[in-house]
């Protein structure tokens, strides 16, 4: 099968596989009824996914992909903070954020598509690496541009779980989750600023 081929049916059965998660609020859902549901038989699941948790790697994959792209398009001379806004904002979308806010509370309840999820957001820290390089103006494999691209990924995470446990929109978690990052809780041991 041709990769970029394999790559639309990944994707297809993924997001076929998650949308079926959202509608029963949890991972009961069968794999001869994921396949069903994705049109394919469960030979061929199988062949694309070791478990049905596995299933939704290629639309986080996606998501990743995404935000690494909208992160390229930022300028450098606005910061870092605000590229990653801007960048979540795009990624996430107004057609995907209801799956986000419904989707991610089955994630962090599952433990099984959690280790997915948590792997997937590993990923992320390395497909912004470059990005992030440039926007702080660092060499990409400096201390700084990890630990920056550490902080980009964990605002990230902040604000998907705002959006899944508080409902709160895209623009607005990601600016408070960028907020709390900016207080130097790392700093001061008791994890208040200094006045």
């Amino acid at each position: 099968m041709a990769t970029a081929r394999r790559t639309a049916l990944l994707l297809r059965v993924s997001q076929s596989c998650a949308a079926a998660f959202v509608e029963r609020g949890d991972t009961s859902t069968t794999i001869a009824e994921l396949a069903e549901r994705a049109e394919i038989s469960e030979r061929t699941f199988y062949r694309c996914f070791a478990t049905k948790e596995e299933s939704i790697w290629p639309m986080l994959d996606e998501g990743n992909r995404s935000l690494a792209t909208a992160l390229s398009a930022q300028a450098r001379e606005f910061g870092l903070a605000a590229a990653v806004k801007n960048a979540f904002i795009a990624s996430v979308g107004e057609s995907f954020e209801p799956m986000t806010r419904s989707l991610m509370p089955i994630i962090f309840g599952d433990a099984a598509l959690r280790r997915v999820w948590e792997s997937a957001t590993f990923e992320t820290m390395e497909l912004i690496r470059p990005e992030v390089a440039r926007l702080i103006d660092r060499p990409e494999t400096s201390l700084d541009t990890t630990a920056a691209s550490g902080q980009a990924t964990l605002a990230v995470v902040a604000a998907l779980r705002e959006m899944a446990d508080l409902r709160t929109p895209a623009p607005e978690a990601i600016t408070r989750a960028l907020r709390a990052f900016s207080k130097p809780y790392l700093a001061t041991p008791t994890g208040k600023e200094q006045s």
